[in-house]
């Protein structure tokens, strides 16, 4: 169900150099790195395999997992907030499993920007936080393409995405989907619209979907965001719509959709070329833990 971080992180390895496989259980020959989401099965099976061979792994972080001061954020709310997007017993329950797992970590692995992990040396500490940089993603030719709808949105529903997707459908040809898609469900979906909507889980939201928007530019969509002000990097190739009236710029975008996809992905790579410059692929992590692991890389 995080088919988009796994690309993410295959595409930025492989440009930098290094074979990747996906599997279900650890490898003895290979830097294991494992996604956020931790059951008590699946942290258990890490934790065994961890102390049954010596080894230990790299996390990404998917949540946005905030120590601020001695109180724990998630989501930009204090833990244990009531909300409709993650009940609190779930929210509880994958930071403990998480925090079952940490001594287990060599790393911690943040794709992009985000999340901002503020804290994190209390959280996971003697652990180093480690950004991977945004992969380079190919331009697409979009002539001769024709999409059947303007505007497409995928996503766990919420009281406020359900209040704005109506609004949406009032006015524009919208194709919606709450269910899960594989990876190549998700692309094709985007691909039968002019434009991917990014909408916030709560009005209060800081942050854009990372993933949903570089898996847009990856099918040649721009992604238009609704009701949001993120600032982080992502934000330079997406369109942010927050204030009244932003019904009459998203129709400008959904009639200009294949100039809004070139200039978000110009956008894009020339964010991708400043933030490689300032955050350097990890190669001497991924050597020192070869070392440790006695590994040749």
């Amino acid at each position: 169900m995080i088919s988009d971080q796994i690309e993410f992180f295959f595409l930025i390895m492989q440009q930098h150099g290094y074979p990747v496989t996906m599997g279900r259980n650890p490898k003895d020959t290979a830097l294991n790195v494992v996604i956020e989401n931790f059951s008590e099965m699946t942290s258990r099976t890490l934790i065994d395999y961890c102390e049954r061979t010596g080894k230990r792994v790299a996390v990404i972080m998917t949540e946005h997992l905030d120590l601020v001061g001695d109180e724990l954020f998630i989501h930009g709310d204090r833990l244990w907030n009531n909300n409709d997007y993650m009940h609190p017993a779930t929210q509880v329950s994958r930071i403990k499993n998480l925090m079952d797992c940490v001594p287990y970590f060599r790393a911690v692995f943040v794709l992009g920007d985000l999340p901002e992990l503020i804290g994190s040396g209390s959280m996971f500490p003697g652990l180093t936080v480690r950004t991977l940089p945004f992969p380079e993603l190919l331009s697409l030719d979009l002539t001769n393409q024709e999409p059947m709808h303007e505007v497409v949105f995928s996503g766990a529903l919420t009281a406020f995405r359900d209040q704005t997707l109506r609004a949406i459908a009032e006015r524009f040809v919208l194709a919606q989907t709450s269910k899960f898609l594989p990876r190549k469900g998700r692309d094709r979906l985007n691909e039968s619209a002019r434009v991917v909507l990014n909408i916030p889980q709560r009005p209060n939201w800081r942050w854009l979907s990372l993933m949903r928007i570089i898996a847009a530019l990856r099918c040649g969509r721009a992604t238009v965001s609704i009701g949001t002000q993120d600032q982080s990097c992502i934000a330079e190739c997406c369109i942010q719509l927050h204030e009244a009236g932003w019904e009459d710029e998203l129709r400008r975008v959904v009639n200009n959709w294949p100039h809004a996809y070139q200039d978000c992905l110009t956008r894009y790579e020339s964010m991708r070329q400043s933030f490689l410059a300032k955050h350097l692929f990890p190669h001497d992590l991924i050597e020192y833990w070869s070392l440790l692991e006695r590994l040749d890389t």
